[in-house]
């Protein structure tokens, strides 16, 4: 872990105009020559892409989760500044405040992978922060994931025995698709939504809402992907294989392959081994790419 810090720190020297700097064993954060976060930390990450918002860390000794054996263990507790030096503070649903986090596996990839917003984690739950640490989530997920639409959060909740299940909101924590589903898909070039049942409600349907949240339709099948003409299914038995059925005059098509992504209306991008090809659902024709 100490490893991975200090090559972190390098590495995110080139994010920003901003560097960082180690004076007697404690690290900080200049820009322009001038000390933005003092030398105090054990450890620091530059300013993310955005050059808005850093991360500093110090080590302190903590309990382990392990109830039958009591040990301590050498942690990192870490503050998100802006480039005033202003703490970032975190309101809970129970009203409680927050202003230090520990840095755990994803802590750094939640942190810089967007450059309009940033998650951070407290006592195992996750919250959506903007550049200028204005709160957009106050629910406590358990997960939180950007979506290829940017209004709209993949988000997560953990219930009895720890069973994981998803659903969709708004940037306004507005509920589009409720926690009933394992997996979450989006089509932004047909504003569909695709929901699988599976693990959470294993004989349950798979559903299809539009971006209103309405469902529009459900089947028995997994659904790998939707257009607004054609359902993608997916089976696992007795191998795995795609079949492509056409809405319209209710056709079906089995189509052997490894992945698919949505390309166009009626055409989609087929991985079948090491080869990708285009597949046009309407007529059967593939195209390989070159």
């Amino acid at each position: 872990m100490i490893f991975l810090l200090l090559g972190f720190l390098f590495l995110s020297a080139g994010f920003s105009q901003t560097e960082t700097f180690k004076e007697n064993s404690k690290w900080g954060i200049k820009g322009n020559g001038v000390v933005l976060v003092p030398a105090i930390y054990d450890s620091v990450f530059n300013f993310n892409v955005s050059n808005q918002v850093c991360l500093a860390c110090y080590t302190t000794m903590a309990s382990s989760a392990n109830k039958f054996i009591k040990t301590t263990n050498k942690v990192f507790v870490c503050n998100y500044l802006d480039r005033k030096g202003k703490r970032l503070f975190v309101k809970t649903k129970e009203n409680d405040t927050c202003s230090v986090f520990i840095l755990g596996k994803n802590t750094v990839k939640q942190f810089s992978d967007n450059p309009s917003y940033f998650i951070v984690s407290h006592k195992n739950k996750k919250y959506l922060l903007d550049l200028y640490f204005r709160q957009k989530t106050y629910q406590p997920y358990h997960d939180i994931e950007y979506t290829l639409e940017p209004n709209f959060l993949l988000v997560k909740t953990i219930g009895e025995g720890n069973l994981i299940s998803a659903g969709l909101v708004t940037m306004q924590e507005e509920p589009i698709v409720p926690f009933l589903y394992s997996e979450i898909k989006l089509n932004p070039k047909d504003s569909l939504i695709v929901a699988c049942s599976a693990i959470v409600r294993p004989n349950a349907e798979d559903d299809i809402y539009n971006y209103e949240g309405k469902k529009i339709a459900s089947y028995k099948r997994h659904i790998e992907m939707a257009t607004k003409n054609f359902v993608i299914h997916k089976m696992y038995e007795p191998k795995e294989y795609f079949i492509v059925y056409n809405i319209e005059n209710k056709q079906e098509r089995i189509l052997n392959g490894d992945e698919i992504k949505v390309f166009e209306e009626n055409t989609i991008l087929m991985r079948n081994k090491d080869d990708w090809y285009f597949y046009n659902m309407l007529t059967g024709e593939k195209k390989y790419k070159r």
